[in-house]
């Protein structure tokens, strides 16, 4: 029996799954069969499913059922000596004739995804320069006025080859040593499809905060924001890469990582609590939790969803910190600031 190593038969599974998805409580992965298509039940069901601890993947429609290699062979059209070579681009170990029900893992993640590009590199730009998909995300950096950013990181990347985030905006997360330890990507391209996410983690890896090595130790504060483009525009700006449904906000890692601010103010800065309601939820549940928010006056929380409109729309570089210190709050004032907000919902 060969066995190929977990992140990437997730790779594959991401990339030829329809609407694929993990269940976090029994570590599986499901999607809808690319093998049988599923019927009519496509899109509103997920048959086909990926057991990584019995080296398995089996569709529930119809009833295909072997190991993770076949299913690449399968879907994929890449033969045998096709994927023992990209395994051996991605520096995963290839493991064989294994008989015990636990695989030990003999491979290192790579830190940024295959074939990387830096786009803040005027060389690599130089040579990729007629590509389209380098010149939509050079498009997008400055659109969204990305580079020139107070707390933009110090490189951006894309990969036209990798199996996840190809085609895709990269954004290294670095640690205090300026190494990089996570990324996210980011679609660039409007492809028409919805299963696309539009952001997209590193697999196999800990959520890192984003701009920790940018901290800047004369300002005694920390502004916590849930995506990385946002958190680009203002000192001290910290993302968490998104808030959970649940009570917990950070990763292990990035708990490990906020105590070298432990002395600091924090204060979260979501979207705009007037015209996103899911950031609405999000703020009561902050506030709950004895957490500083930033409220977004109504001046601006009316037409404005984040930070990085907010600097599109007024052709800026910065978010000023008094600005979010002055405008963030507590429960009880933070609280009575979202029954404001919740009647013009109404009205």
């Amino acid at each position: 029996m060969n066995i190929i190593p977990e992140e990437y038969v997730i790779e594959k599974f991401y990339t030829f799954g329809y609407q694929p998805k993990r269940n976090k409580y029994n570590k599986t992965f499901q999607c809808g069969c690319p093998i049988c298509r599923e019927g009519t039940s496509l899109g509103s069901k997920r048959r086909c499913f990926y057991i990584p601890k019995n080296n398995n993947i089996f569709c529930h429609n119809c009833g295909w059922s072997s190991t993770p290699l076949k299913w690449v062979e399968k879907v994929s059209g890449l033969s045998y000596h096709d994927i023992i070579n990209e395994v051996g681009k991605y520096e995963y170990g290839f493991v064989s004739d294994v008989h015990d029900t636990e695989i030990k893992k003999e491979y290192t993640t790579p830190d940024l995804p295959l074939d990387a590009i830096n786009l803040f590199d005027k060389q690599q730009v130089e040579f990729y320069k007629d590509n389209e998909i380098v010149k939509s995300c050079l498009k997008l950096i400055t659109d969204r006025r990305i580079d020139i950013a107070v707390n933009k990181p110090k490189a951006l990347y894309t990969s036209l080859t990798d199996y996840v985030h190809k085609n895709r905006l990269i954004i290294p997360f670095y640690d205090e040593r300026d190494k990089v330890i996570f990324y996210q990507s980011r679609t660039v391209l409007q492809t028409g499809h919805s299963t696309y996410p539009k952001y997209t983690s590193k697999l196999g890896s800990d959520k890192s905060l984003y701009g920790i090595n940018n901290v800047n130790d004369s300002l005694n504060y920390v502004f916590l924001f849930e995506g990385p483009i946002n958190a680009m525009f203002t000192q001290n700006g910290l993302a968490v890469a998104g808030i959970s449904k649940g009570d917990h906000n950070f990763t292990q890692l990035q708990q490990e990582q906020l105590k070298l601010y432990q002395f600091y103010t924090k204060i979260w800065v979501l979207d705009s609590q007037w015209i996103d309601k899911t950031s609405f939820v999000k703020t009561a549940k902050l506030l709950k939790q004895g957490e500083r928010v930033f409220m977004w006056p109504e001046k601006y929380g009316k037409t404005l969803k984040d930070f990085n409109d907010m600097c599109m729309a007024y052709n800026l570089k910065e978010i000023s910190t008094d600005f979010i210190i002055d405008n963030s709050f507590t429960q009880l004032t933070g609280t009575l600031k979202l029954v404001e907000i919740k009647k013009a919902y109404k009205n």
